[in-house]
């Protein structure tokens, strides 16, 4: 009785970029990242949505589950030291957070976006190292917008904001106004 058998394997990928096009996303996962020589830089994973194939045919429909990178490079002016909050709050909003929302660590704001669904153009760039030429995606935070197809939990609770919480005035009971 064998446990595996190896079977023909079928490419079922071809890798390519998917077309250029305004998709809906879900934000899978935010995390910091950095380039060999050091440069770090914010690593956001989409997912292309499956819960649209009927809504949008031409882009969910056909590439549903394909993943998209989106790189966030820190603020050249700043040397590269920080991100610009520029880059973060067209991000951020698009995820459905309102203005003022304040998040207190870097890992509350990507494990907020973990999750959100947003809508993002999707563009291709070409890239020639050593007389190779590869195409991939490319998406920058300004082009990240809400979604427009928002789903049922999506609609029934809205993000909430990270605002330290006010300590509650206390109630004065008084033993007379108790019913026992």
């Amino acid at each position: 009785m064998a446990f595996f058998t190896v079977g023909k394997v079928e490419k079922k990928n071809n890798y390519e970029p998917i077309p250029a096009g305004y998709y809906e996303m879900n934000i899978k996962s935010v995390s910091q990242d950095a380039t060999k020589s050091g440069t770090e830089y914010l690593n956001i994973v989409l997912r292309v949505r499956d819960d649209l194939d009927q809504a949008m045919p031409e882009t969910n429909g056909k590439y549903h589950n394909r993943l998209v990178f989106a790189n966030v490079w820190k603020d050249k002016a700043q040397d590269y030291k920080v991100y610009k909050n520029s880059d973060l709050n067209f991000i951020t909003v698009a995820a459905g957070y309102e203005e003022g929302t304040v998040f207190s660590s870097f890992e509350q704001w990507c494990d907020s976006l973990t999750g959100k669904n947003v809508r993002v153009k999707v563009g291709i760039s070409e890239d020639t190292y050593q007389g190779k030429t590869t195409k991939r995606n490319q998406v920058w935070p300004s082009d990240f917008e809400p979604t427009q197809f928002p789903t049922q939990a999506q609609m029934q609770s809205q993000p909430q904001p990270f605002a330290q919480s006010q300590p509650q005035a206390q109630a004065q009971v008084n033993d007379n106004d108790l019913p026992f």
